[in-house]
């Protein structure tokens, strides 16, 4: 059996960690202005969910305290990236973030058309095959955070599979 420990097992015996584990959980931090939680609050009880299940998102979760709002957004799509792009630039999602965006700084804006962030929706020149990346913003540029393992008590860790299909 091969060593979990970095600094002793080789890269082929041991666990690639920073795999994603399914569901796809999202982390979208923003720092509240003082003084705002309870109008974050009330704006959050108006979150779209409607949209959100029709992008692709199975779960959110808000979080608020110590300055900072976070919302984890849970997808079970193949293409996350695609399904967040596809979430941020809803007309419903983006009325809610405009209303946030007031009393939360790094929220993503009304304004912004978001794409794709990551190599794999590339096209030939480098830029994302699905919109033109003259006017958009990449995903990667979010305050996003995604989950890479997962434990739970009497359960083995989970720390995903490969990404996209690839292979040793």
């Amino acid at each position: 059996m091969g060593s979990n420990n970095p600094e002793t097992g080789t890269h082929s015996d041991r666990p690639l960690a920073a795999l994603t584990p399914r569901p796809i959980r999202l982390l979208l931090v923003g720092k509240v202005w003082p003084g705002r939680e309870r109008a974050v609050r009330e704006a959050q009880s108006r979150f779209p969910i409607e949209a959100a299940t029709e992008c692709g998102i199975d779960a959110v979760e808000a979080y608020i305290g110590s300055g900072y709002y976070a919302l984890v957004f849970e997808s079970s799509s193949n293409d996350m990236q695609q399904t967040l792009a596809s979430l941020l630039d809803n007309e419903r999602v983006k009325e809610f973030f405009a209303e946030i965006v007031q009393d939360v700084e790094g929220m993503p804006r009304p304004d912004w058309r978001l794409a794709p962030g990551d190599t794999f929706h590339l096209d030939g020149s480098g830029s994302s095959a699905s919109v033109d990346s003259a006017t958009s913003l990449g995903t990667a540029s979010l305050p996003l955070a995604a989950n890479m393992y997962r434990w739970h008590v009497g359960q083995q860790p989970q720390i995903g599979d490969e990404p996209h299909g690839g292979g040793s």
